[in-house]
């Protein structure tokens, strides 16, 4: 029982730092750039790619940034894919230190590190719980 709540501390304490070191880049908007989307794929393989795009359908966008070519990969979004095929200007937020980085990647990873921090705590709650009427119990 003690082996479980170490681990479910650590799990808490690390998806809050995964948590935090996102916000903090979100907090950082002012220093993203605006960049327009050259090319644009659909992506339906989900085996490779960045941990929080797994689950949803994901698009490869390519753009220039201080006249290099860069791709990185989001998760699907309607407004930027219909905005691209229908042959507008469109544009991505992408982090000017590490150009492969896209704001809404950012995004993607505060959302899952909400969701394993929530459940690292209900899981604390739960063997504080028990570890209590355990203990009442036996007394």
């Amino acid at each position: 029982m003690i082996w479980l709540s170490i681990l479910a501390a650590l799990l808490f304490f690390l998806a809050t730092y995964v948590m935090w070191q996102s916000n903090k880049k979100q907090l950082k908007k002012r220093v993203w750039r605006q960049v327009q989307v050259d090319n644009l794929v659909k992506v339906k393989q989900h085996k490779a790619g960045p941990l929080e795009m797994l689950s949803e359908s994901s698009l490869l966008v390519e753009f220039t940034f201080n006249d290099e070519s860069y791709c990185c990969q989001t998760s699907f979004r309607t407004d930027i894919y219909n905005s691209f095929k229908a042959e507008e200007a469109t544009f991505i937020l992408i982090d000017p230190d590490n150009p492969k980085q896209c704001y809404h990647n950012v995004c993607q990873q505060t959302k899952f590190a909400k969701l394993w921090v929530t459940l690292s705590l209900m899981l604390l709650i739960c063997l504080t719980v028990i570890a209590i009427t355990a203990k009442g119990l036996i007394n």
